[in-house]
Order: C-alpha cells, then structure tokens, then sequence
C-alpha cells in the first residue's frame, strides 16, 4: 500500500495499542492540518480501524475529516465505503449516523451518493439498512429518504 507520510503515519500507529502510539497518531494529525488533496482525504479512510484500543483518540480522525470541505468529506467517504465495511465497519456506522443527523450534510450526501456507481449506491444502502434497523425511532424516516433516492434494485 503507497500512502502519503502522513497517513502512513497514521496507518502505523491506527491500533492505538501504547501511549506512545497515541502521542505518534496525534503527531501525525496534526500534519496533516490543511492538507485537504483529494488523495489525503480518500487515504485517510483506510486509517479507520474496528480494532483500535482507544476510541476517544480515533474520534479526532473523524473530526478531521469531517473539517474537510464538505463536498470532498462526502465523496471521499463514499468511495471508501466498500474498503471500510471490511475492517472499519463500526467507523462507516460512526461517520454516517453523523450525517444523518445534519440537515445539511444528509442533504449533500444523499444529492452525492445517487451519482456514485451501483456498488458504492448498494454498500451505502447496506450500511443504511443496519443502521435503521439498530435505532428506528432516530434513523428510519432519514435513511427511508435516502434509500428511495438511491435506486439499487434492479440495474
């Protein structure tokens, strides 16, 4: 894998197993502050990790990338989506219950995602269905809308 320094940095140190991982991870972040290349941004999903020993750190990843340009946030995480379902399944969860929350960014989302390919528009709506199906009272009438936008069934 040919990551930028950065983000192998990051890469490296994702488990957050020591507090010298944690020192390196956060080091490694605040490198990147106002790097926002298309590449930085699409590599820095593959950091997210299901393994990783220190939530609270990890959430300063999605702050980061939720302090990108909102279009770039959204499309990048949407194309990362079929990579993180196989090794950041609870972030993609994480992420998008976020997006689901904002107005604004649901929105763009939604007006991003219905131009995406079929198998990011069919990973999306996979990852919305769990999410719905886990909390229906806070999600289902949001992720409904998004759903019946997306158009998977059938082509």
């Amino acid at each position: 894998m040919n990551l930028y320094p950065g983000i192998a940095r990051l890469y490296e140190n994702r488990l957050l197993q020591s507090e010298l991982e944690c020192e390196q991870f956060d080091q490694a972040l605040e490198s990147l502050a106002g790097d926002t290349e298309d590449a930085v941004i699409h590599q820095i999903f593959k950091v997210f990790d299901d393994d990783t020993e220190q939530e609270e750190v990890m959430f300063s990843l999605v702050h980061f990338v939720e302090s990108v340009q909102m279009e770039m946030y959204l499309t990048q995480l949407l194309e990362s989506l079929p990579e993180m379902l196989e090794h950041a399944r609870n972030w993609a969860i994480v992420l998008n219950q976020r997006i689901l929350l904002d107005d604004s960014f649901r929105k763009d989302y939604t007006e991003i995602a219905v131009r995406m390919p079929l198998r990011i528009r069919q990973c999306l709506a996979f990852l919305l269905e769990e999410i719905k199906e886990n909390e229906p009272r806070l999600y289902e009438r949001k992720v409904n809308r998004i759903l019946g936008r997306l158009n998977v069934a059938g082509k």
